[in-house]
């Protein structure tokens, strides 16, 4: 019986033990990226109707299953689509949903979760693709034309001069990876800020403050 209990506790813990490991950043598509940078979000607004639709036709299906009345979750950090009556002469209103535009509390900036490994400035190989979509976003028509800061953040684990010496080879060695994939690097600037810049509403150490942002200069 204890050890039933136990375990149970242990099943019960853990969900909270990874949500307090997690943070707000998450990972981004190349056309929110550009969305966010440049305030052109036509490709994303397709992106996200493409997603609702399919989120729709899966619940659809889960629904006819059961009773249940199936639940569809919003899209973080942007707003949900709006809807509007449309009548034609003579026939009955429908409702239309019209595309989704991205809430942006700082347009020309980015934050992305790519991930180094501790203590270096080696890009994690599962935060290659993540990198890799930026560089695409950077490549693309309505950013070529603009140059941007790579900013590198870290947590507060270990002294200040030490995490900002780190974060500053991060942000260089983001920025070669950039080059190296095709973007020009006088279009690229390389800062280091430590943990002088926790995201809102974290503590330094939060581990979510390890992170990158793309902000646009001009």
């Amino acid at each position: 019986m204890m050890f039933r209990l136990l375990l149970s506790g242990a099943l019960i813990a853990a969900p909270a033990t990874a949500l307090a490991q997690s943070g707000p950043v998450s990972e981004k598509s190349e056309a929110q990226i550009v969305c966010e940078l440049t305030s052109d979000c036509d490709a994303f607004n397709q992106e996200l109707a493409s997603r609702d639709k399919g989120a729709l036709r899966d619940f659809s299906m889960i629904r006819k299953k059961g009773s249940a009345k199936p639940t569809v979750a919003a899209v973080v950090e942007y707003a949900a689509p709006k809807k509007r009556a449309v009548a034609a002469p003579g026939k009955r209103a429908y409702v239309a949903t019209q595309p989704a535009v991205a809430a942006m509390a700082k347009p020309g900036q980015t934050t992305l979760p790519i991930n180094f490994a501790s203590g270096s400035a080696s890009i994690l190989p599962g935060s290659r693709a993540q990198a890799q979509r930026l560089a695409n976003a950077i490549k693309q028509s309505s950013t070529s034309g603009s140059r941007f800061i790579v900013g590198g953040h870290t947590d507060s684990v270990g002294g200040r001069e030490y995490n900002l010496e780190l974060s500053n080879r991060r942000a260089h060695a983001l920025v070669d990876f950039l080059v190296s994939n095709g973007v020009d690097r006088s279009r690229l600037q390389p800062e280091g800020y430590g943990f002088d810049k926790p995201l809102p509403g974290l503590t330094a150490k939060a581990a979510a403050n390890r992170r990158v942002e793309i902000v646009k200069i001009d």
